[in-house]
């Protein structure tokens, strides 16, 4: 059977393509069970004449979206925009409509049917279903709405063993050209879930959906042999494990790092969390070239960071774990938010203060955006701080606020927002300073398409790597 994945990565800032890794094992599930798949991914803007164009061109019997919050008024502007024949089948997964379901399918009509949770063994079962003509309303972690019922089927458990799964589909998704769009970078996972219940993150939310084991870890051997065959297929100067926390489990460290050192030693880049790093780690990932340790602060501010985002970690704790990684010789970057609920200007100025304590090498700042499902999400609901007509207009995510903050003005946080990494290095490095100055700018992405013939070079002097 035929099913088409439509993906979309509207508006989004930062000019990389994007990989999604959960479309890209969905499709290596099906095609390992001899079904046909394709892809149309909907970027960098909104448009439906390819999409049409491919529909008809293709013909799928089922038509399979990803959705998050950011992106989910385009599925469903899509799904009113471009006429569908009778008998094509649509579906959406992803974490929105996993948290959402009911209000997904009411806000679509032409929404068949929402995956929640885990959709490798559910899609798989909806399409082998359908095409034997079979009722597909009693199918585990699958809403579907049939003659206006919709018929809400219990969830099955998390997938115990990763192992098991086929390798992500790339060719899906023009791997290469991602790859080169984001500074020769190749991106893997290697775990799912997070042990942690932080406010605004979907991961506790998603957690209570299935039953079982909500973090789990692939072996080594899995990981190493995925890089040796996207490495036989694709160019890439670097890798990035993209997992939540990679240094999780101190012993999965220490033996992924022997076996990449001896078997793939190229540069690459991981996430960890504040209480899990440490001298150790570093040598190991050191040892085996790791590049860079990308660690989340969040806030500067010790009340924004424990009492709202429920992150419990100190300020000492946060500046040792970045001097841990730097004297090991390893790059650091910081992850951060505005525009939290409670914050105030003064509070955030905690947060500039921290960053230029630290000094990582580099930063990053997102605009919150609440989740639906998350704690501080449904804060955000009951106390009316949501501007519904804001939320629904094509402004960036993590750029922007859809919120009305009581003692944080809309202006204020837009402000901030552009001037953070220029407050947080201009001491430091004046140069440094004044390109994030720039590249926060209304000229950034422009200027940035300008100068892409030297991105590596302004990546060096801004990033460090």
């Amino acid at each position: 059977m035929k099913v088409l994945f439509i993906y979309t990565d509207i508006n989004m800032k930062g000019g990389a393509r994007s990989f999604n890794y959960g479309t890209a094992i969905l499709s290596a599930v099906l095609k390992k069970h001899g079904h046909e798949t394709d892809l149309h991914y909907v970027y960098p803007s909104y448009e439906t004449k390819q999409v049409r164009s491919e529909i008809s061109g293709f013909g799928p019997r089922i038509i399979a979206f990803y959705s998050t919050t950011a992106q989910f008024r385009y599925l469903k502007k899509m799904l009113e925009d471009i006429p569908l024949d009778e008998d094509v089948f649509t579906i959406c997964g992803g974490p929105h409509v996993t948290v959402e379901p009911e209000s997904s399918l009411r806000e679509i009509p032409r929404l068949n049917a929402i995956c929640r949770g885990e959709g490798e063994d559910a899609l798989l079962e909806l399409v082998e279903a359908l095409e034997r003509n079979e009722d597909v309303t009693k199918i585990p972690n699958i809403y579907v709405r049939k003659n206006g019922e919709i018929h809400r089927n219990s969830p099955r458990p998390f997938i115990r063993n990763l192992d098991d799964l086929p390798f992500p589909d790339r060719e899906l998704f023009e791997y290469q050209k991602i790859i080169d769009s984001d500074f020769g970078t190749a991106l893997f996972m290697f775990t799912r879930g997070c042990p942690f219940n932080c406010s605004y993150c979907a991961n506790h939310a998603l957690s209570k959906v299935q039953s079982g084991r909500y973090v789990r870890f692939r072996s080594v051997e899995s990981c190493i042999h995925e890089i040796k065959e996207v490495l036989s297929k694709y160019s890439a100067k670097a890798i990035y494990v993209n997992d939540d926390l990679f240094t999780l489990k101190k012993d999965f460290v220490s033996e992924f790092c022997k076996r990449y050192k001896k078997e793939i030693c190229l540069p690459f880049d991981i996430n960890t969390r504040v209480g899990f790093i440490d001298e150790e780690i570093c040598a190991y990932l050191k040892e085996a070239d790791c590049r860079r340790v990308n660690i989340g602060i969040e806030s500067g501010s010790s009340y924004i960071r424990n009492e709202v985002l429920k992150r419990k970690m100190s300020n000492e704790q946060i500046i040792s774990a970045f001097r841990i990684v730097r004297e090991a010789g390893l790059k650091t970057k910081s992850f951060n938010m505005i525009g939290l609920p409670g914050e105030t200007p003064e509070l955030f100025r905690e947060t500039i203060a921290l960053n230029a304590k630290i000094l990582p090498d580099s930063v990053i700042l997102n605009v919150f955006d609440p989740y639906p499902g998350t704690e501080l999400g449904e804060v955000c609901k009951r106390d009316n701080l949501i501007d519904a007509e804001r939320a629904e207009k094509d402004i960036i995510p993590k750029t922007d606020t859809v919120l009305n903050l009581p003692d944080f003005s809309r202006r204020e946080i837009r402000r901030f927002y552009k001037t953070f990494a220029y407050e947080v290095y201009k001491k430091q490095s004046l140069t440094k300073a004044i390109f994030y100055r720039v590249y926060y700018s209304q000229l950034g992405e422009l200027l940035l398409r300008v100068l892409s013939p030297f991105k590596d070079i302004l990546r060096r002097i801004t990033m460090g790597i």
